[in-house]
Formats: structure tokens, C-alpha cells, sequence
């Protein structure tokens, strides 16, 4: 699944697409240490292209650490030539700088610049948005020049930044120039999305279970007795009115089999996730997939139904019991 942002804004020219891993901690990821008051500058890395990405070279890294796949490996921007991607809080350390507790993982910034040393115009966007988004840092905490730091500098054995190492003056000579540019440090917000919270009540923050920029996905982490909020405390799902009686069933609803979509697709999943059965990844979408078809008779080997994944008429009236 591809990540949608909870935030974006511009630091120095590069927007950043904020999706913090202390939001969205679905998958166990590993999340560092309170810095704040402690840092003393930026670490600058390398990662390698891929070759195939689904949006950006910077989503896919972001969504690889969201989904636990980096062994460990977590840092708060990964960089491309076209965008940057925020995955931690800048007052919460990363594990990056293989130096254990040292001062590389426990209080520097760190900055994956995405590249494969190639030369290409890729290569040298990338390496110019890591310039300005680094500057950008800079300015935003007041530290100086020397304050930036190499992976090589904390851990001699690993040569990274490996690209950029060859013309290190280089770069450091463009994050200076950057430096001076009016609202170097300056974050630019662009317009806020919703933010839907899933929480057993609106006023109980300590039950809440995750924050979601698109409602799909905060569906279908929904489960029983917890409800989905929006950024005011209006609670969106499940709606109440789905599960009043079934006086209209016969009139207004279908009988569902897999392959159908439409609205009573999507109530008729709503309901399931609502009493604990997962429809899959995107929730309620409208889709009557395989995963919808097995949430169905699963629910109908639970009330001692014929479990033939169609979703008749008893079905129905169970579902609105």
C-alpha cells in the first residue's frame, strides 16, 4: 500500500512528505530516543536506487521502514530527486550510525540522499535536494557548517556517504550557498489533510490505536468497540445508523457474492469490520473481494449459518442483529 502523508510542507525548496513512525507503529518498528535539547548536528548517508518503485525512491524507502522491512535501520528523511519523506520527529533519535548509544545515533539528524553514484540528472537532483533539505536543518536548529557529519565519521569501517564522498568539499559548499537563501530554516506548511484518529471515544486519547490520513485505512484498523474520529471529534465510523433494524432489507439491499461493488458492498463490509472481521487492507472499499468473501464466511461459521461466502438474506438480517 502506498503511503499517503499526514502532513507535507517545504523546508529550504524540497517538500517533505511527513508520515511519522510514532503515528503509524503498526508493525513493531524499533523508534529511538528523546533528543531533544541534545542534538548536536546531521549525519549524512547513501542508499542505493531501486529499481522498480510504485510513486518515488523516497515513498518506497519510507514504506519499507513502515512495514519493519530495513532490519532495524530507521532515520527521519530519505531524499530523491523529487521529494523527501519525514519517518520519525526531530527530537527522537534514529538507528543509523551503527555506533550503539554514541552521539551519531543519539543525537544527530540523519539524512538518507537516495543515488547510485551514476552522475545522471537524477543523481544530481537528489544530491541537491539533500543539499537544501540539509541547510534547511541547519538553519532550523542553529547549527553551523561543521555541524554536519558523514556515516564514515561514526563508523570508519563503512565508506557512506559512498557517493558523495568523492567531492565532499563539493557538497559542503552547496549547503553553504543554500545557507544564505532568505527562509533557508523556515518550515512552509502546505494545506493540512483531515487526520482520522481510531479511539474507543473521542475524549479517551490513551485508547487510541492510530492516525490515519486516509479514512480507508483508518477503517480497516477499526475493530469492536473503537470508533473513527475526524480532526473536530466528529466520530465517522461506523455509523450508527448501520446497524438499525431490518425493516427495509428486502427492499433496499442485494443479495452480495464476490465480484459485486457498490455502496451495500461497502455497508455490508462496514458492518463486518465493526464486529471484528477484517475485510483486508482497504477496508471498506466497495470492492467484494476475496478478502471480503472471507470475513463473510467467517462470520457465518460464527452464527451457525451456511458458510457460502453470498451474503442472502439471513446473512443480512445477522449482520444487522
Amino acid at each position: 500500500m502506498i503511503l499517503t502523508a499526514d502532513r507535507k510542507y517545504v523546508l529550504n525548496g524540497v517538500t517533505v512528505n511527513e508520515f511519522l513512525i510514532t503515528e503509524h507503529n503498526d508493525n513493531n518498528v524499533p523508534i529511538g530516543y528523546d533528543m531533544k535539547g541534545n542534538r548536536i548536528g546531521i549525519t549524512v548517508h547513501n542508499t542505493p536506487r531501486l529499481s522498480e518503485v510504485a510513486k518515488t525512491q523516497a515513498e518506497q524507502y519510507a514504506r519499507a521502514t513502515y512495514n519493519n522491512n530495513m532490519n532495524g535501520v530507521i532515520v527521519h528523511f530519505y531524499v530523491d530527486e523529487v521529494e523527501a519523506w519525514q519517518l520519525i520527529p526531530l527530537d527522537i533519535s534514529g538507528f543509523h550510525a551503527a555506533d550503539g548509544d554514541g552521539p551519531g545515533n543519539r543525537r544527530t539528524i540523519a539524512v538518507e540522499c537516495i543515488m547510485d553514484g551514476s552522475g545522471s540528472e537524477a543523481d544530481k537532483k537528489s544530491e541537491e535536494n539533500c543539499a537544501r533539505l540539509v541547510a534547511g536543518l541547519l538553519k532550523m536548529f542553529d547549527f553551523e557548517i561543521g555541524d554536519i557529519y558523514t556515516h564514515n565519521h561514526w563508523y570508519p569501517q563503512k565508506y557512506c556517504p559512498a557517493y558523495i564522498l568523492p567531492h565532499w568539499n563539493e557538497f559542503m559548499k552547496k549547503v553553504e550557498g543554500h545557507l544564505k537563501e532568505e527562509n533557508a530554516g523556515v518550515r512552509q506548511e502546505t494545506a493540512n489533510k483531515t487526520l482520522y484518529r481510531v479511539r474507543k471515544s473521542w475524549d479517551d486519547s490513551k485508547s487510541q490505536i492510530g492516525a490515519y490520513a486516509n479514512l480507508e485505512s483508518a477503517k480497516s484498523v477499526c475493530k469492536s468497540g473503537y470508533y473513527v474520529f475526524d480532526e473536530k471529534g466528529n466520530k465517522v465510523y461506523p455509523l450508527e445508523d448501520m446497524k438499525n433494524s431490518t425493516s427495509n432489507i428486502s427492499v433496499e439491499l442485494r443479495m452480495l457474492r464476490s465480484g459485486m461493488g457498490g455502496k451495500d458492498v461497502e455497508a455490508m463490509q462496514a458492518i463486518l469490520i465493526a464486529k471484528g472481521y477484517s475485510c483486508g487492507t482497504y477496508g471498506s472499499d466497495g470492492d467484494f473481494g476475496e478478502n471480503t468473501e472471507k470475513a463473510v464466511r467467517n462470520f457465518q461459521t460464527d452464527r451457525k449459518i451456511s458458510s457460502d461466502g453470498i451474503v442472502g438474506e439471513k446473512t443480512w438480517a445477522e449482520l444487522f442483529r
